[in-house]
């Protein structure tokens, strides 16, 4: 992992960076999260997806300088209550360059079963309803694991390796072939730093305010001296 520092550069002292007021201890460790490989080739700035409306194709270079958290998500899981969580978290760090992607899937339980037309209004009026609307950028529904997976994917699991050794049961594994490090879940995540590579990866069931945690502790290095 390189030193690049991202435009906009935190400050040692910034009195707005959260957990800098003692309101959150960004020491704690994810006890379901795994750093990258230090060796890895290639950066998330090869790959490029279409919007979820298809209208606008996104080349992944456009987020260079910017923490990237890539997150595979569904509307129908029992874990969709992380979407307003995500909003929130979003909201507070975007001030300090986290940028984050969203990208349904429906090789989890059959759990994103709709068109990409319907997946905006399943979460806004289904779940987590309650009128929600993400407020960071979701594409185009896709795989995440198997022959069809999207490329990007297979690039950050190839970087980061899976941080449960457990597979889960064979009735939900709908793909082939079946790699030791696919994702398990819905709303794994991985942490893409400013220079494209990918720094670190959580388990679907860590809690978002974990996730956080673990992300402040990492932006901590590129705040200024």
């Amino acid at each position: 992992m390189s030193s690049f520092l991202p435009v906009g550069k935190l400050r040692a002292k910034d009195e707005n960076f959260p957990g800098s007021q003692g309101n959150l201890t960004i020491e704690q460790a994810s006890d379901s999260q795994m750093d990258c490989y230090k060796d890895v080739k290639g950066t998330i700035y090869d790959y490029d997806a279409f919007t979820l409306n298809g209208k606008e194709h996104i080349q992944f270079k456009q987020y260079a300088g910017k923490h990237v958290l890539f997150v595979n998500v569904a509307t129908y899981c029992g874990l969709t209550a992380q979407y307003p969580e995500l909003n929130a978290l979003q909201e507070e760090l975007k001030p300090f360059g986290l940028v984050v992607l969203g990208f349904p899937c429906n090789q989890f339980g059959k759990q994103e079963p709709g068109e990409n037309s319907e997946i905006l209004p399943g979460l806004k009026y289904v779940r987590p309803g309650g009128g929600y609307v993400p407020n960071f950028q979701l594409f185009e529904k896709g795989d995440v694991n198997g022959e069809t997976e999207q490329k990007v994917f297979t690039f950050l699991k190839q970087s980061c390796p899976h941080p449960s050794e457990f597979m889960g049961s064979i009735k939900h594994i709908s793909w082939e072939p079946i790699m030791v490090r696919d994702i398990r879940w819905n709303f794994e995540k991985f942490l893409v730093g400013p220079d494209g590579v990918p720094v670190m990866r959580w388990f679907h069931r860590t809690p978002v305010s974990t996730v956080k945690a673990d992300i402040l502790a990492y932006m901590k290095q590129f705040q200024t001296k």
